[in-house]
Formats: structure tokens, C-alpha cells, sequence
């Protein structure tokens, strides 16, 4: 019995690219995440809620023109929660009053 036609793993070409996909069953998509396990984006983040950037795009147009805007801006961020700087909330609250 002759070893002549012998192929190891390193004489396979390097073409296979199953490694850089997604895990998910059925994604053919190239993963980009890999927190324990490779995934594409989709699949990672999936249980996430969207970023809510309307809520903090409003203030611009809500105190347009206003030469107090600014303050009344910082204000309105503090209260709805929102986190702001210390010193720009005692100076916007200053201005205000």
C-alpha cells in the first residue's frame, strides 16, 4: 500500500471562508461581532431598542431665535433627566432667573 497521494490539512486550499460568517443558522452574512460567539449585526443586537435620537434633536428647533435658548435648553435636558454638566446648569438657571 503506497502513501504516494497522502493530503494533509495544510496542502487544502485557503479559499474557505465559512469561518467569517455569521453563526446564526441560515445567515450568510459576514459577522463583525464576536462576543463569545461570531454574528453579524443583526443577529447581535437584535434584542435592542433603537436609539431615540428625536427626543434630544427637538430642543434646537424648539428654542430657535430665542436669545435665552440655550439656557432654557440645559434646563429642559435637566429635567427630563437627561445628563448635564453641573456648572451649565447653575449658570443656564442663573440667566433664567
Amino acid at each position: 500500500m503506497a502513501f504516494n497521494d497522502f493530503r494533509t490539512k495544510r496542502d487544502e486550499p485557503i479559499d474557505d471562508t465559512r469561518h467569517l460568517l455569521c453563526t446564526e443558522a441560515g445567515c450568510g452574512m459576514p459577522w463583525t461581532v464576536n462576543l463569545g460567539r461570531p454574528l453579524c449585526s443583526q443577529h447581535q443586537w437584535k434584542g435592542d431598542k433603537p436609539y431615540q435620537y428625536s427626543q434630544y434633536h427637538d430642543f434646537g428647533q424648539k428654542y430657535s431665535g430665542d436669545p435665552k435658548g440655550w439656557a432654557k435648553r440645559i434646563v429642559a435636558k435637566h429635567e427630563m433627566g437627561l445628563s448635564v454638566a453641573k456648572i451649565a446648569l447653575d449658570y443656564a438657571q442663573e440667566t433664567l432667573n
